[in-house]
């Protein structure tokens, strides 16, 4: 009866939805309706971050704080929730919980009285920026002015979370259940307020381990950053946690293709390792994971082949804890110096599934026309911790060779031509650390090189499909490089 009831519901929404979608359709083929660019050259909510660049410390502690919350939905057991990250007819409702989802936040100060940066990461399959700027919004009593100078909030990119975007509905309804984004606007804003307050000194750490066998690569030309990433913060005195923040790019996808019920994956698992084993805090910060790059789970790593999907995450989650272990003992103190910028970019909007889907008001962003062609406005992050550790802050999924490089040449690209920009890290001197936060302040989709982009869903292309189009790559890259010229 279930099921039936699942199939009647999502022919139901289809057929309500009926002239939504046709209206949809023809402005997406027409590029009738769409709104001229928004006068405000700025928008509301956006913070540019540092005021000026400094590259000797001025204090000689930093101070950090740490808060979370449980965004796991009270009324999961009476309310329809539909789970993000798979394509599916009809669409796939939680049907129980697992363990939770939580948004988990840090904020830093390199105590220089130019002011913090919070980053918060939300356990979902992508977060908005619209959504994001009313985070952004509820603390602006605490911005600026020495305050919060940076406010970045991103997704872990969690495919058994709830529906954070509204991609996963039955389509043409979205999946967005908006009194749970306005719960996590909320909670998430909580967390950050929290974690502002709870700011004490202490010394932060970092340490790098290459772990190729805890990554695999879906896609060609294999570029990706094999590293697992640590910063520990360890505060003076005593009756304060220290902080981890761990940072590596993988899809937390453990829960499988049939899996309805909600779990935040690996990163809920590696946080309660560590917060056993360690009594520390934990957030886990996604990296660059275009490319369908995923975490092995195979016999390689000592995970037996028999064990069940859900069992191989626990045993990696408790994988990569004891590498953070190891990290956490030979990290390297990093001089309190934090510097934060950020850029509005424009992503040209030509795939006909992004248009439908914005038309169609599946997710909270609002495509503008300019010159007959169709953008949106997202946002870039550049962040500097201490004088070698440098942070690209990508608003999607980026393939990692527009930050690592390895770009196939025009004989191998889909398209017969070579990428026009240079990798990112090319920028940076052989000393730095090149990071990447992934979906930070926005989930726009795939990242994909202009010269490997296939419009035509070819095999090997899935990408494609969740992406803003065949420009975003250069977008992307072209708003990085001005960012970075203007403070180097």
């Amino acid at each position: 009866m279930a099921i039936i009831t699942r199939w009647l519901s999502a022919i139901l929404a289809v057929l309500i939805g009926l002239p939504t979608l046709v209206t949809a359709v023809f402005q997406s083929l027409t590029k009738i309706g769409y709104d001229e660019r928004p006068s405000e050259s700025i928008s509301a909510n956006f913070l540019e971050g540092s005021e000026d660049f400094i590259n000797e410390a001025k204090a000689e502690y930093w101070s950090a704080g740490y808060a979370r919350r449980v965004l796991t939905p009270d009324d999961i057991d009476s309310t329809r929730y539909f789970l993000g990250g798979f394509l599916k007819f009809p669409a796939q409702e939680a049907t129980g919980v697992v363990d939770d989802l939580c948004v988990r936040a840090v904020v830093l100060d390199d105590n220089s009285g130019r002011g913090a940066a919070a980053f918060a990461w939300v356990d979902g399959v992508g977060f908005m920026n619209a959504d994001i700027k009313e985070i952004r919004k509820k603390l602006s009593d605490i911005t600026g002015d020495g305050k919060l100078i940076s406010i970045d909030v991103g997704s872990t990119h969690c495919h058994s979370g709830i529906d954070t975007q509204g991609l996963w509905g039955n389509i043409p309804k979205s999946g967005r259940n908006q009194d749970y984004i306005d719960s996590i606007v909320e909670k998430a804003a909580d967390a950050i307020r929290e974690a502002y307050n709870n700011r004490c000194e202490g010394t932060l750490y970092y340490s790098a381990k290459v772990c190729p066998e805890m990554f695999s690569d879906g896609r060609a030309p294999y570029s990706i950053d094999e590293k697992i990433h640590l910063f520990r913060f360890v505060p003076n005195g005593s009756g304060k946690k220290e902080i981890y923040i761990a940072n590596f790019g993988a899809h937390p996808i453990s829960m499988g293709w049939s899996n309805t019920e909600i779990s935040g994956d690996f990163p809920y698992y590696i946080e309660q390792a560590v917060t056993t084993e360690k009594n520390a805090d934990f957030i886990f910060v996604q990296g660059a994971i275009g490319g369908a790059i995923h975490s092995n789970m195979g016999v390689e790593n000592g995970i037996p082949a028999d064990l069940s999907s859900y069992e191989k995450m626990k045993e990696y989650s408790l994988l990569v804890a004891d590498i953070l272990y190891e990290l956490a003992e030979k990290g390297e103190a990093v001089e309190p110096i934090l510097n934060v910028a950020h850029a509005q970019v424009d992503f040209e909007v030509n795939n006909f599934v992004f248009l439908l889907a914005e038309r169609a008001g599946l997710c909270n962003v609002k495509a503008f026309k300019e010159n007959g062609k169709i953008y949106l406005t997202s946002e870039i992050g550049y962040v500097e911790i201490g004088k070698n550790i440098k942070i690209i802050e990508a608003p999607g999924e980026a393939l990692p060779e527009l930050i690592y490089g390895n770009f196939f040449s025009a004989d191998e690209a889909y398209n017969g031509t070579e990428y026009p920009h240079a990798a990112l890290n090319t920028y940076f001197g052989e000393g730095d650390e090149v990071l990447v936060f992934g979906l930070c302040n926005d989930a726009v989709g795939y990242i994909v090189p202009d010269n490997d982009y296939s419009a035509s869903n070819a095999e090997g292309h899935y990408e494609e499909t969740v992406s803003t189009g065949s420009y975003s790559a250069s977008a992307f890259s072209t708003a990085f490089e001005k960012l970075i010229k203007a403070w180097r």
